[in-house]
């Protein structure tokens, strides 16, 4: 698992522009081997053998490269800390050396003796053709952004949200005349008044998220409160406070964003890279880890599967984190005979006793309930 060394999910938000912008370049290069370069780059024949590389080219940036060999350009920041040697992510130089952690199309190896290879398919190089294959279980991104971002987390049933949006700039517009319900939400670049009932907590110019508390969730088996689940339903930026009352944009909006619902400060979740291994197999007993249940589902109505957000009564206090991956059973109905093994989980974020995850592997159909052990 990869951590990056600053407020990630601010950087997330902003453009691939803003982030790569025109800034000020180093003004000392000094030559290396062939090329010039602001920074001491390692020499790629230091890297282990078979870790994949990029040699940099005129025009390539981290954000393009994150989307080509990552498949997703918001993980740029993942790709600048997997090479330190990069002091200023805007400024990169044709032929430096980036180390690559994920799974990726092209590339080279660093074969045993040190020696660069780009692997090509019916390769008769014996080290080729073993790199080519040892990039199966090369670490990849367990999710998207608005796998973390768009649904929410189980927290304390009566947690405290003092700040609370409390009007609209087109107020009659979203809001039925002389109703007791509201009729509409606001989204993207609107305009919403909020009531700032903790001064110390909000500041102009702060993006904080827009939490709705919703349904209290029950453990699926024992019918125990696990927490209230509460949905993330966007962003604002404060643009100003006057007199205890917020002006605020929605700069991102995952579902309408209503009345009453409550901003807090983003949390820091960037999305975590780690290493897929095997599934257990069919035979392999319980590995005594702790276990845990999963107790809710992202659009749960039937069954879940690959591609599911879901939340499970295992986090931080029984040493789960994000990078982290579960194993998802199910007991037979048959005395005796030995667990069904059904997929995995790798999870997103963990709270002290949650944890919110994805499913990234699936051997069976899987539901709300199904137990989760520690892999």
């Amino acid at each position: 698992m990869v951590r990056v060394r600053f407020l990630v999910t601010v950087l997330l938000l902003l453009s691939a522009a803003t982030l790569f912008g025109a800034t000020t370049p180093p003004r000392e290069l000094r030559l290396i081997g062939d090329h010039w370069t602001a920074y001491f780059p390692p020499d790629p024949a230091t890297y282990p053998a078979g870790s994949r590389i990029h040699i940099i080219e005129r025009g390539d940036t981290l954000w393009d490269l994150a989307e080509r060999y990552y498949g997703d350009p918001y993980l740029w920041p993942q790709l600048w800390e997997n090479n330190t040697y990069i002091t200023d992510s805007h400024w990169i130089y044709p032929g430096d050396p980036l180390l690559i952690e994920g799974e990726a199309t092209t590339g080279r190896v660093v074969t045993e003796s040190g020696v660069q290879v780009s692997p090509e398919p019916g390769s008769e190089d014996p080290a080729v053709f073993t790199a080519s294959f040892a990039r199966m279980d090369a670490p990849r991104a367990l999710g998207h952004e608005s796998d973390i971002y768009c649904w929410g987390y189980l927290g304390h049933p009566d947690e405290a949200l003092p700040n609370r949006i409390v009007s609209f700039e087109d107020y009659e517009v979203k809001w039925m005349r002389n109703a007791e319900v509201q009729e509409n939400g606001v989204s993207d670049t609107d305009i919403v008044y909020i009531d700032v009932g903790d001064p110390g907590s909000v500041y102009a110019g702060e993006t904080y998220m827009v939490v709705s508390p919703m349904n209290l969730v029950h453990h699926p088996r024992t019918n125990a409160l696990v927490g209230r689940h509460f949905d993330y339903r966007g962003r604002v930026r404060i643009l100003c406070i006057n007199d205890g009352v917020a002006t605020a944009i929605v700069v991102q909006s995952c579902e309408p964003i209503r009345i009453d619902d409550a901003i807090k400060p983003m949390p820091q979740h960037p999305i975590p890279i780690a290493r897929l291994t095997a599934m257990p197999a069919h035979c392999v007993p319980p590995n005594g880890k702790p276990n845990g249940t999963i107790v809710n589902a992202k659009d749960y109505e039937f069954a879940i599967g690959e591609g599911t957000v879901v939340q499970v009564d295992l986090g931080r206090d029984d040493l789960v984190e994000p990078g982290s991956f579960l194993t998802v059973f199910r007991e037979s109905p048959i005395e005796g005979n030995p667990r069904l093994i059904l997929g995995e989980i790798g999870v997103l974020t963990a709270e002290s006793r949650t944890a919110t995850g994805q499913i990234v592997r699936m051997r069976y159909s899987m539901e709300v309930g199904d137990h989760v052990e520690i892999k």
